[in-house]
Order: structure tokens, then sequence, then C-alpha cells
């Protein structure tokens, strides 16, 4: 429990000097998420203050189209683990810590601090959380919360049934996990136990430097077993959906809106300001902008990058950091050669993409892990002792020659590269589609990255978009693609959170790369507690991503968090993580 303030005080640094990428409203997290409490709780929250005379304060925002789901084992998405924040609390939760995120004097920085647990004991060899619930906790229906609420939740999601995305989470990290996912093991064995109804106990496999973070996981709400028994996939339908947090939904018109109010059980209710959210769901950039400038949305996460810069200069548009890169998967069972998955990544031109697709401040990736990640020593990941410019480090070892330096040396790599393949055999007369879901500039991103294929290898990229509701299960279960975009955000602020990803087999490796000494790095990190040691290990992880046999994803930038907020909606918030919350917003 002697962690709560001095985590707090980092995680707050680490956003205030990361600027890198930009987050996309729609895509995973991956979620992407969490911060964790220090020594002691941040301070309670103040109540929030009172809406107008006539008693009514809604907001309404747009941050995506329809959601795949709002189950919180399920969810896989900014946008659903958004929901998943108003209507579910943690152990843990995000609150605002009064500070503001940036310039903009409406939007608040959002931290960790106790949820529905009170307080928590480690031992002393670091391996067992003891979790105690507050007094007063109930389900919206009246229930109480219990301990036996988190441990049907925590075996739901590693259940291999239920084939969450997100089943892989604690493998590594929870006494058990490992063998209940991949094994099939008893759920019963997984290291979550309710010693009673106010305890809740976990013990690890090893010290593991952001398990609090975990512990405010969208994937890892507590949930109600008899209504989920009852409902089945029904039960997420606001008719059925029980739920622990500040908001419930009253209303979910699919493809229109999803409407929460505040939950007349929730604990700290006085803390509630908006006596609804109305969450508009479109991916229509120009219609959504539209619908903001004329009133009808307070809040919007997306909308024409040929606008960012009026909005800008009109006071609408703020740009906050964000631990989110955007990269390309290369799909290694249709490009078995390496060459020309390289090529394929040197020949992108990710300046041109960031000054004249994005232009929001994104920065040119040269490594999957993104900007604002720092490792043990506090020091951002690219500035930390192991890393080098990870993309290019090992081709530069194995071509000297070579000009890794320039994007036209780069170029010039690249070209080399499809020739050795040509040689051996590589068909360049192949078609190379490009899947892409159709919201936004992704369309624009692929299409400057079909010239620069075009024009610096000679390879004829095709387009191939796609809804964002069925986009990411298209991934696996269509796999006619060659090259597929995605953007994951940390769903905690360490390196492992993207460098998981690659693993041979987890349910994000749609490359399906594999490399057995990659696989022995990330499970050999997961053993050890933080410092340089567990540093170094990571960084050499990251290193055999883009080595011989590697380049199943080619990252092209991080990103940044865009956003307009109306002048009527105060004291909203957002995270480390970059999730925005409206549950202490005030009528301005």
């Amino acid at each position: 429990m002697k962690k709560l303030i001095a985590l707090l005080l980092a995680l707050c640094m680490v956003f205030a000097l990361c600027a890198c990428g930009e987050k996309a409203a729609e895509e995973p997290a991956a979620e992407k998420t969490t911060a964790e409490p220090a020594e002691e709780p941040a301070a309670e929250e103040t109540a929030a203050e009172e809406p107008t005379e006539s008693g009514d304060f809604v907001v309404t925002a747009c941050i995506a189209s329809e959601p795949e789901t709002i189950d919180p084992t399920m969810i896989s998405s900014v946008d659903g683990n958004t929901y998943i924040n108003h209507l579910f609390e943690g152990l843990l939760k995000y609150a605002s810590t009064g500070e503001k995120a940036g310039d903009d004097d409406k939007m608040m920085l959002a931290d960790l601090t106790y949820g529905q647990a009170e307080s928590y004991d480690v031992s002393d060899d670091g391996l067992t959380y003891t979790f105690h619930l507050r007094d007063g906790i109930v389900w919206s229906d009246g229930q109480p919360v219990t301990a036996g609420d988190f441990v049907y939740s925590w075996q739901r999601l590693c259940d291999p049934e239920m084939a969450s995305d997100y089943g892989y989470l604690l493998e590594g990290i929870v006494v058990g996990a490992t063998d209940v996912y991949e094994n099939g093991a008893d759920p019963d064995t997984l290291g979550v136990k309710a010693i009673d109804e106010k305890t809740l106990e976990i013990q690890l496999e090893a010290e593991c430097p952001f398990f609090l973070q975990l512990c405010a996981f969208g994937n890892l709400m507590p949930l109600r077993k008899d209504i989920i028994d009852e409902y089945g996939a029904e039960w997420t339908n606001p008719e059925n959906i029980v739920t622990n947090g500040p908001f419930v939904m009253d209303e979910w018109v699919h493809d229109s809106y999803i409407s929460m109010v505040p939950s007349e059980t929730y604990y700290n209710a006085e803390i509630v300001g908006p006596t609804q959210i109305k969450w508009y769901l479109s991916d229509d950039e120009t219609a959504i902008l539209s619908s903001y400038q004329s009133g009808e949305y307070d809040f919007i996460e997306t909308f024409p990058t040929d606008q960012i810069e009026s909005l800008q200069a009109s006071g609408d548009c703020y740009i906050l950091p964000a631990v989110t890169t955007y990269y390309l998967y290369i799909n290694c069972d249709n490009i078995t050669d390496w060459r020309v998955r390289a090529a394929l990544t040197l020949c992108i031109d990710r300046d041109n993409i960031v000054e004249n697709v994005t232009q929001a401040g994104q920065i040119p990736a040269a490594s999957l892990v993104t900007g604002g990640i720092t490792d043990s020593t506090g020091a951002m990941w690219q500035n930390g002792t192991g890393y080098k410019e990870v993309m290019w480090a090992s081709l530069a070892e194995m071509y000297p020659d070579a000009d890794l330096t320039s994007y036209a040396g780069r170029c010039e790599l690249a070209q080399d590269l499809l020739a050795e393949a040509v040689a051996d055999g590589f068909d360049t007369s192949i078609t190379i589609p490009y899947r892409f879901n159709n919201l936004g500039s992704h369309g624009d991103i692929a299409e400057a990255v079909q010239q620069d294929v075009s024009s610096v290898l000679g390879l004829n990229m095709v387009m191939d978009s796609t809804e964002w509701q069925v986009y990411t299960s298209t991934l696996s279960t269509d796999r006619a693609w060659d090259v597929a975009r995605l953007g994951w955000q940390a769903d905690y602020l360490d390196a492992s959170s993207f460098l998981d990803l690659f693993v041979t087999g987890t349910s994000y490796n749609y490359s399906n790369w594999s490399n057995e000494e990659y696989d022995a790095l990330c499970a050999k990190y997961k053993t050890m507690p933080g410092g340089t040691e567990r540093d170094q290990v990571m960084y050499d992880a990251e290193a055999l991503l883009f080595g011989e046999g590697g380049f199943g994803v080619s990252p092209l930038y991080y990103y940044t968090n865009m956003y307009c907020l109306s002048s009527d909606v105060h004291n909203a918030a957002t995270s480390t993580l970059g999730f925005f919350l409206f549950t202490e917003a005030t009528q301005g």
C-alpha cells in the first residue's frame, strides 16, 4: 500500500513529458490501460458542481462507430474500454487529479486511485496482494459487490472457451493463468481467491512492476455470474445489464447511440456530474465534425485532418501526448521472405505521412514500443541505455555500407533486399492487398504507403477496406491480406504491453510471425522484477522483431490524442493511457 503517491507522481511526469504519436478512438489498445496507485491513494474526489436550474446536464460525445461488444471480458478496443470505464469499476480506478492535462482548462489529468477496494496489502516477497473491498459497494440492482465477483471475472477472462482477445493477459503474471488459458486447466486453479466477501487475494508468479495498473484494466472489472448465466449473450442489453460503476446503460440504439445515466446505487454518487451521457455512434468524420460545430456533440475525437489547423486556431482542437503506436502487420504466411517484408518497411516515407497526411504532431516511429513508455530508470524507452534505433539496427550490422540514416538510403537498401529475394524466386507480379478500416485518415495513409511501394519497389498494392465493427475479426478469419493496419495503445505503462503482441500464438499476432528466441525472452522478462536487467531483456526482444527473419510488423508513427470539447463541458478528464472520462464533468 505504500506505493501509491510516488507512482502517481511518476505517471503524471510520464504524461507531461511524452510527446508522441496519435490514438484513434476506434482502435484496440488495445487499449489498450491503467496507472498504479502509489503509497497512499489520491485524495477523495470532491462533489461535482450543480447542473443548470432545469436539473439536466447531458454530455453528448462521439468517439467511434458501433462497438463490437461492451462485455468487459471481450472488449479489445479503446472505445469499448471508454464505455466500460463509465459503467464498471475495478479494484482500482481512474479519477481526476484536478490538474490540467495540457493547455485546455476544461480537461483534467486522471490517474489511478482506489476503486472498489479501499486498501491493499503486499507480502514481503511481493507475490501476494490482498485487497480489502469498501463497505457499501453494490451493483445497480442493489446486490452487494463481493470478492467472488472479481474471482469470476478474472477466471472468465482466462477461460479459453471465452476466446477473449485478452485471454493471455494474466499469463506469466498470476499463478495458474498460463495453465488455464493454454492448457484448459480448471479455472479454480487460478491464483485469485475470495478469502471472504470483502477480501480478495491474488498470487503472482513473480514480482510484476505494473500489476497495480492491471487492477483498473477494463477486462478485469467484476462481473455477476448469475446475470451472465441467466441471459447469456444478451446480458449486455440495457434491460439485462447490471453494473457497479458510476453510470448505468438505459438505452442502446444500435448504430445510433448508447445512453448512460447515473447509477442510483454507486457508493460515490455525489461526484457524478452529468445527468446523462449520450454516446453517438458514427465513423463519418465530416458528419461528426459538423455535429460538433452545430452544437449537437460536445466531444469528438476524430475529424478530417485538413481541418486540424483551423480547429486549433479557433481554440476547439487540442492535442495531447499518447502512448500508442500506429503500425502495419505484414502477413508472414503470405509474404514468407523476410527480405521482402523488410523492403516494405524500409520504403515507407514516415516523415511524409506525419507531415502531409496525419498532420497532428505525430512522430515517425523507429520502434514498436511507443514514445512515453519509460524503462526502470525513468528514461523514455527511446533514450534508455539499451535502446538503438531498433528498426534499422540489425540491418545496419548486416549491410554496413547502407545509409540507413536517410530515407533515400533506406529506399536503396529496400531495392537491394527485394532484388535478393527475386534472385531466390520471389514473384514481383503478385498483388499485395492492404487491409484497413474505413475511417478517416486510414485510407489516406494506405494510399501514401501504396505510392511508396509502387514508386520504390515497383510492386502492386491494392486497397481492401472494411467496417471497424468487424475489422479486427477479419484479420484472423479472412487471411487474404498481406498488409493490415492497427494501432496499439498501451494497456499499462511498460514495454511488455507492446512486445507481448508478437509472442507466437497470441491473439493479436495477426502477422503469424514466430521466433523461438523472441518467445523465450518475453517469457523471461515476465519472471523478472523491475530493473535494468529486465529492461535489457526487453530491448533485446524488440531487436529480434527487426532482424533476419523478422519484420512481421512495420511501425509507422507514434500517436497523439486529438479532441474537441465544447465550452459547455468542464472537468472532463483523460488518463495517462489516453482514455477520456466524463464522470466528474461539470457544466460550464
